[in-house]
């Protein structure tokens, strides 16, 4: 009870006294409520997305008596969406809803209870006995002030007990429905919603091998639940990539709303192969999962070995149409992982986004040679890792000449050269953007066309050596 006794100390009683005032609750049955509360679930089924969403789909036991019942289900996230809640199910029909979560604290319950009586008890400091006095609280605005009889006191060592929660607070997030039964009885209640507080990511890790052709990649979901919920034995699927939400923000929306009723279709080798479901990739666990109230858990996503990889050594900006800087450098090369995501390769599996973290095994021990972000990669697609810097390849670039040919029109003419201080022979890219209306004169070595505007030279450097790239561009507005 340190937070209550802070509030006791701000509120004006001593620190000895702070220190034994405390709050306890007889809890009360809110009166003409039917409560459904967590013990009541038959099944929940959780589907996660990238961005901090998931939908949520329960179905709940319940006995309704024959005509209008005021239902309270109880256990729900904080964050609910409310307004895209949706409670249905046979026999009976929802007649309004709104969602309730104005939770108990200390200083609600002080705030609920002014004007009110509550009750002090007192413990004698030799024999332990317990007495307690009726007192009405006054108010708590610059410390709490109660009047006990025909007294007024602000300094009252004990206990501050209260017989019920005020109406207005609850002890969860509450949906309240009214509901109409036309026969009553047992049955189902079936409740869906969307909610933030749940997200999903993947974490990868590949094992490079020697001779740097080939890697094994293994993937593991990170599941982070914050929804102040916890969930058991609930079947769970995840989504990659981003939905457009034009929904309010959770605490934005909690307000009363109205719904029409309709039923709704209700760490091992983990995750089944996913599936193409509404433009996006699903994949479902295949077995059931329980994540607690504020819980971080990690399922195997995906595992290949053997994936054909092909490392590069890139130059990116050097190679340019404007005659800039005098020379430029010596810079190091990028070091880039190729991975085609094809059967062929090992891989033809859609790849969610995540990090990658690169590790390769010598006879010293493991390595960890760096890390990137891998975007959503479909099956036939190129994946590119960045994984740092090449220390002994690099390169200068400088403008031999730049000649203005008419007022729309220059000539452009640069050399590059790559130096290899490794001790093998290295392939190396040069890659460059160049504006709209580019024709290419005359190259050293030939070009490859990656866009419209974007070029890249493949040079072969030798051991201990250096290769020089020599080209002249036209542009034309």
């Amino acid at each position: 009870m340190t937070g209550f006794a802070n509030l006791a100390k701000r509120a004006g009683f001593s620190g000895a006294t702070a220190a034994v005032l405390t709050v306890s609750l007889v809890m009360t049955a809110m009166a003409a409520e039917l409560k459904i509360g967590e013990d009541a679930r038959k099944t929940v089924a959780l589907t996660v997305y990238n961005q901090d969403l998931a939908l949520i789909s329960e179905i709940r036991g319940l006995e309704l008596p024959k005509g209008r019942t005021k239902v309270a289900i109880e256990g729900l996230p904080a964050n609910l969406l409310p307004q895209t809640a949706l409670i249905g199910g046979e026999g009976f029909r929802v007649l309004e809803q709104s969602f309730d979560a104005n939770l108990i604290s200390q200083q609600k319950l002080l705030e609920a209870s002014v004007g009110k009586d509550v009750r002090v008890i007192r413990t004698h400091p030799t024999t332990g006995e317990e007495t307690f006095v009726t007192a009405r609280l006054i108010s708590i605005t610059q410390g709490i002030v109660l009047q006990i009889g025909n007294r007024i006191e602000t300094n009252v060592p004990g206990r501050l007990v209260f017989d019920e929660i005020p109406e207005g607070l609850r002890e969860k997030p509450t949906l309240v429905a009214e509901i109409e039964s036309a026969a009553g009885g047992a049955g189902e209640l079936a409740l869906r919603y969307l909610t933030g507080g749940l997200s999903w990511s993947a974490d990868y890790v590949a094992e490079l091998n020697e001779a740097e052709d080939r890697l094994d990649l293994s993937a593991m979901v990170t599941l982070r639940n914050s929804t102040g919920s916890e969930f058991e034995d609930a079947t769970l699927r995840l989504v990659a990539g981003q939905v457009n939400q034009q929904t309010p923000k959770p605490k934005q929306a909690m307000m009363a709303m109205r719904a029409q009723g309709a039923m709704m279709e209700s760490a091992e080798a983990d995750m089944s192969a996913p599936q193409s479901a509404g433009d996006r990739y699903v994949y479902d666990l295949e077995r059931a999962v329980a994540i607690g109230a504020r819980e971080t858990k990690q399922i195997s996503l995906l595992s290949a070995n053997g994936v054909a990889v092909l490392k590069t050594y890139r130059f990116e900006g050097l190679a340019n149409a404007h005659g800039g800087a005098n020379e430029i450098g010596p810079v190091n090369a990028a070091i880039t992982l190729e991975i085609e995501n094809g059967e062929e390769t090992g891989l033809g599996l859609p790849l969610p986004a995540g990090i990658v973290r690169v590790y390769q095994s010598t006879q010293k021990g493991s390595l960890f040679l760096g890390e990137d972000h891998l975007n959503h990669t479909p099956e036939g697609e190129k994946a590119e890792l960045r994984l740092g810097e090449a220390f002994d390849i690099t390169a200068r670039a400088r403008h031999t000449a730049v000649d203005r040919i008419s007022r729309d029109t220059y000539e452009s003419e640069q050399e590059i050269v790559v130096e290899n201080a490794k001790d093998e022979a290295v392939t190396v890219e040069v890659a460059g953007f160049f504006p709209s209306g580019w024709k290419m004169l005359k190259e050293t070595s030939a070009h490859e066309a990656e866009t419209a505007n974007q070029l890249v030279w493949k040079l072969e450097v030798p051991a201990g050596g250096s290769t020089t790239l020599t080209y002249r561009m036209r542009v034309s507005r």
